[in-house]
Formats: structure tokens, C-alpha cells, sequence
């Protein structure tokens, strides 16, 4: 890379990263899903109190992310600008992640990779793991952690020794202790890709002796310390049996990357890719340019259904071009990155289907649509600008789509995010830049201030359905093993019965009933367990939103 290239490569990546991580910045302080951020920092601040999880509460996810949190609360206590900081710092790495992966991707392929890539990773502003959901979650930080294994792994087969393929066999491990429908299908077909490339290659073999080294090492320490600390029967209950009990897998949360269109799609494109090399340089561009106008019709219901739909006919598609390289030139790292997003796509959306659950992985899309523009670029080098004018085309549509799909708030319609009236912003110390539309503000700060000046420290209380990050803003241990109570989900394995047990048990003294939620969906474990936990109970106080119970 010349000085030239080099600076503009620098000045892009500062700039995506200012601009996203601002951009996280500015929605915090316009929207927020009350029962995602509890979720997250209730369970931290009861890890950060001395709760082990696994052993003294049930938890479906990976660790990392309630791990994460947990130090930040012992570090700088309760104080939700930290997490909007770091939601944003996280965004703002990311987006540079992807910048620098698409940059290597389309070095050597198309005139002035630095800019393409920071088109092609343009619409990361509005997309990015914390632009659409902009408070600490597991989905974008296990995104974050795919994107550093990948940006690892190409910078270390630049420098051929063993320390960086360590580096990045360890890092492969980080997106499996954040969602293990994200790290696991990623751990797997990464290193399918390098061990095809191995066995083709015997130069490659040493590296992924080192890349698997890493691997080995960071599980056996994974499985060390979760041993000691909480016992891996008890991890294996709550992430795989738990999890599978209250989600499964399914194969119509996939049925989209199956739809006829976008498998049509891909086989277009390999008919281009395996044809190529066989036409005149008039002929490949003919078929160039009829691939590119394919794609983009099978693109036209997805622009209408909004970003998520892009991934299946960009992934299938991709995959499909770098599959048909691979067979022609031989298996690489670089031209299988696809298979390995699809595959890692595949695993995010058995969550909760497509639309659902790729909010913080659109860095995987940014990076499909780079190897698009490599592929045809090679495959047919003219007419030199279609493939980069097909891939700024493309970044520019979808980086328009995506601002109003993210403005519009369509991810989060599950709470009443566009709630009419101006934003409504916390006023108790701890929850200082926690914003949002509608009433659910200053309901919760109202109660908040009425349990930290009635109910004693010591005394244990439980807010229901538990949308509320009630024990965090209080920095108080939760008195039952669940925080939110949904039943069938993975959110609490306990029947009304068996919560209702537990608190006689431990001598539950309040119970803090919620009537306007913010989640549009009432949970279906709460009508029963609010009569079971109010039965023996004396009405004390009606606070805005909430009827506040004593035992």
C-alpha cells in the first residue's frame, strides 16, 4: 500500500469510526427497550453482587456479555452512562473491523480498494451491531468478536509466525462465550475453511497447526475456570438443555436463504463465475452485466421487506461465487469468507428468524457484498467500474434503506418505542441518559425513588414481570433466581408454582406489580404468578405505573 492509500485508509477508518460510534451515542438518547437493558444489567449487577450463574441463578445465554457488564459495575458502579459508552465504543470498533476486513478483500481486485471499502461499509452507520438496538447485548458483541477473528486471521497470514495465529485461534474462541448460535456455527465452518486450504495447501498446514493451538488453549481454559467456578454439568444445563427447551432449533427460522428466488440468484452467478474463463473478454462482459441486473432484480422484494432480507441473496450469492473460485483456483481463506458468513448467518437466525435476529450482525453483510465485488471483478474485469459502481450502488441503497428501517425503530416494535410525545429522559442518579418516548420514563423513575425511600436495604423485593432494570439503577441483589418471568421462553424455567415456592422460601417481602408496560406483548407467566405472589399480600401503595405489595 502506497503513502497515499495508506492515508486514506487511515483518514476513512477514523471517520466510520466517529460516525457510528456517534451515531449510537445519539439514539440512546432517543430510544430505549426497557426489558433488553434490564435483562442484561439486572443479571450483571447480581454476578457483580456475588451470584455465581449457573450455579445460584439459570441462565440460557453465554457468559460473557453478563460477565462483561458485571466488571463495569464493580469498576465504576451503577451508572448507565458507562454502558452507553461502551455500546458505543463497540459500535464504532466494529464498523473499523469491517472497514479493514472489506479493504483486504478488494486489495488487488478493483482500482482504489481504501474508498470502495469505505462505501461498502457506509451503511454500518446506520446498521451497525449497536446502531439498531443501542444498549449492551450478546448478539452484537459476539458479532464484534467474529468481525476481530477475522481481521486477526488476515493480518497474521500476512506475517507468517506463530504469535498472531495464536492471537486469532484464542480470539476464534470469544463469539462462543457471548451466543452460542453465533460462536459455535463460526468456530466450525471457519476451521472447515482452513482445513480444506490446508489440505490443498501444505504450506497452509503450519498455520492452522498455530490457529488451532490458540483454539485449544482458550477452551481448555474456558473449561478450567468454568469448572472451578461454576461446574460445566451446571454450564452445559443452562446453555444447551434450557436453551433448546425454550427456543429448539427449527428449520423455518432458515427458510428464507431456501426461497426460489435467492437460490436462483447464487446459481446465476455461479453459471457466470464457472463459465468465465471459458468466453471472449465481450462475452464475459455481457454476462457480467446480466448477473449484476439478476442480482438486482432478486434484490428488488428485499429492498421493499427491508435490510435483514438483503442477507439470504447477497450470502447465498457471494457463497455461491466463492465456492466456484475455490473449485477453480484452489481453497482460500479469502475466497471462502463467504461460506463462513452464511454458515454464521444460518446459526444467528435460528434465534429468533431472520428478521428478528440480525440486528447486530450487518457487519457480515458489508463484508458479503466486498467478496461480490471481488468475485465479479475478477471474473470479469470489463467493463473495469461495473462490479465497484454494482457495489456503491448497492452500499448507497442499502445505507438509505437502513436509515429509515433503524429511524423507524422496525426491529424494536416489540415495546412501544414510538410512543407519542417527546423524549422523556431518567432523572435518578444512576440511570443518568437513559432515554425514551412515552410515560415508561418517569413511571419508572417515580417508583425507583418511592422503593430506594421506603423499602430497607434489607429487605427483598421483586418487580413483575421484571421489565424494569430496577436492580441495577438500586445496586440491589435480586431476592428470586429470575429477573423476568416469561414463561416457555428463555427467560426463567420455573413454573408460577415453583417461583411462588421460592419466595415463601426466602421470605420475599415486597412485590412490585407493573400495569403499563412498555413491551407490547404481555408476558405469559405473569397474570398467574402476580395472583400467587399477591395472595397473602397487603396492597400499600399505587405508584404511577405500579401497585406496590407487602407479605
Amino acid at each position: 500500500m502506497n503513502t497515499r492509500s495508506a492515508t486514506v485508509s487511515r483518514v476513512a477508518a477514523r471517520l466510520l469510526f466517529l460516525a457510528s460510534a456517534a451515531f449510537v451515542l445519539w439514539r440512546n438518547t432517543q430510544v430505549g427497550a426497557l426489558v433488553d437493558i434490564s435483562w442484561i444489567l439486572n443479571n450483571a449487577t447480581r454476578i457483580a453482587l456475588g451470584d455465581v450463574p449457573y450455579r445460584d441463578f439459570p441462565l440460557a445465554q453465554a457468559p460473557g456479555e453478563f460477565l462483561i457488564q458485571a466488571l463495569l459495575i464493580r469498576l465504576f458502579g451503577a451508572n448507565y452512562l458507562v454502558p452507553i459508552f461502551y455500546a458505543s465504543l463497540c459500535g464504532g470498533a466494529a464498523t473499523v473491523l469491517a472497514y479493514l476486513v472489506a479493504r483486504r478483500l478488494l486489495s488487488g481486485s478493483v482500482p482504489a480498494p481504501e474508498r470502495l471499502a469505505a462505501i461498502i461499509t457506509l451503511p454500518l452507520i446506520p446498521l451497525g451491531i449497536y446502531a439498531i438496538l443501542p444498549n449492551p447485548f450478546y448478539d452484537p458483541d459476539a458479532g464484534l468478536a467474529v468481525l476481530g477473528t477475522i481481521a486477526l486471521l488476515m493480518a497474521a497470514r500476512e506475517r507468517r509466525n506463530a504469535l498472531p495465529f495464536l492471537a486469532a485461534g484464542a480470539v476464534a474462541v470469544v463469539p462462543l462465550a457471548f451466543k452460542q448460535n453465533i460462536g459455535a456455527p463460526f468456530l466450525v465452518s471457519l476451521f472447515a475453511v482452513l482445513a480444506l486450504e490446508a489440505w490443498r495447501d501444505p504450506a497452509r498446514r503450519r498455520e492452522l497447526g498455530w490457529t488451532a493451538l490458540g483454539t485449544v488453549a482458550a477452551v481448555a481454559v474456558g473449561l478450567a475456570l468454568m469448572q472451578v467456578f461454576v461446574g460445566i454439568d451446571a454450564y452445559l444445563r443452562g446453555t444447551v438443555a434450557f436453551a433448546l427447551s425454550g427456543r429448539g432449533l427449527a428449520l423455518e427460522r432458515i427458510g428464507d436463504f431456501g426461497q426460489p428466488h435467492v437460490l436462483f440468484a447464487g446459481a446465476v452467478l455461479a453459471v457466470v463465475g464457472i463459465a468465465a474463463p471459458r468466453l471472449s473478454a465481450p462475452a464475459r462482459a455481457l454476462f457480467a452485466v446480466a448477473a449484476v441486473v439478476v442480482l438486482a432484480i432478486t434484490l428488488a422484494p428485499s429492498i421493499i421487506g427491508g435490510p435483514p432480507v438483503w442477507f439470504p441473496p447477497l450470502l447465498v450469492a457471494a457463497a455461491a461465487l466463492g465456492v466456484v473460485r475455490a473449485w477453480r483456483e484452489g481453497p482460500r481463506l479469502e475466497v471462502l469468507l463467504p461460506l463462513v458468513l452464511l454458515v454464521t448467518t444460518l446459526g444467528t437466525v435460528e434465534s429468533r428468524s431472520l428478521t428478528a435476529s440480525t440486528y447486530g450482525i450487518f457487519p457480515l453483510l458489508s463484508l458479503a457484498i466486498a467478496c461480490l465485488v471481488r468475485d465479479l471483478g475478477q471474473m470479469a474485469p470489463r467493463p473495469a467500474r461495473l462490479a465497484p459502481y454494482a457495489g456503491t450502488i448497492a452500499a448507497l441503497v442499502l445505507t438509505g434503506f437502513g436509515l429509515v428501517y433503524t429511524l423507524e425503530n422496525v426491529r424494536l416494535l416489540f415495546v412501544d418505542v414510538n410512543a407519542p410525545g417527546p423524549v422523556e429522559r431518567s432523572t435518578f442518579p444512576t440511570l443518568t441518559g437513559l432515554s425514551a418516548t412515552g410515560p415508561y420514563i418517569a413511571d419508572l423513575d417515580a417508583i425507583l425513588f418511592w422503593v430506594r425511600d421506603h423499602v430497607p436495604p434489607g429487605d427483598s423485593f421483586v418487580f413483575l414481570p421484571g421489565e424494569d432494570p430496577v436492580h441495577y439503577a438500586l445496586l440491589r441483589q435480586p431476592a428470586l433466581p429470575s429477573v423476568f418471568f416469561y414463561f416457555g421462553d428463555v427467560a426463567t424455567p420455573y413454573t408460577p408454582e415453583e417461583v411462588a415456592r421460592i419466595a415463601d422460601e426466602r421470605g420475599l417481602r415486597w412485590v412490585i406489580v407493573k400495569d403499563r408496560l412498555q413491551q407490547v406483548e404481555v408476558p405469559q407467566l405473569e397474570p398467574d404468578l402476580v395472583a400467587r405472589l399477591t395472595a397473602r399480600a397487603t396492597l400499600v401503595e399505587t405508584v404511577g405505573a405500579y401497585r406496590v405489595y407487602r407479605r
